[in-house]
């Protein structure tokens, strides 16, 4: 009994090793590609950050992105990047912004200098045939450039 024990201890303790932690997201910062009369197209900064000793494929992200507690709505990141060991990468998303569906408050934001961004939401991360699915929240303060 003691050694069912112990190696159904051991399966469980080694399959916690070999778990892969999910990676991080943090956004740099953010840039207005173009401006019309109904809406913004957003230049959306990120670091890809990997924690693990081994490479990450993300197959994709998709993520809601808020200014100051205030929602902008859902974005993307649509190309494939691989992230190395304990490397970072920097990627870019567009992201559009409906003016006439934005309250006058996300409006004025979008004129400062500096916000909090948070953006949440999931990673697609390749694991050998199958893709699982991570999510993240993550919150910085970042220049706002025009």
């Amino acid at each position: 009994m003691r050694h069912r024990i112990f190696a159904a201890t051991l399966v469980v303790g080694l399959a916690a090793c070999a778990s892969v932690k999910p990676p991080r997201i943090q956004v740099q910062g953010l840039g207005v590609e173009k401006a019309g009369l109904t809406g913004v197209a957003l230049r959306v900064g990120f670091a890809l950050q990997n924690p693990n000793d081994k490479d990450l494929q993300i197959e994709r992200f998709e993520y809601e992105l808020f200014l100051n507690g205030h929602s902008l709505g859902h974005g993307y990141g649509a190309d494939p990047v691989l992230v190395r060991a304990f490397g970072e990468e920097r990627v870019t998303s567009r992201f559009n912004v409906d003016l006439f569906r934005m309250p006058g408050a996300v409006k004025a934001l979008l004129d400062q200098d500096r916000a909090k961004a948070r953006a949440k939401g999931q990673f697609h991360v390749r694991e050998g045939d199958g893709i699982k699915k991570v999510g993240f929240d993550t919150e910085a303060s970042v220049d706002l450039k025009r």
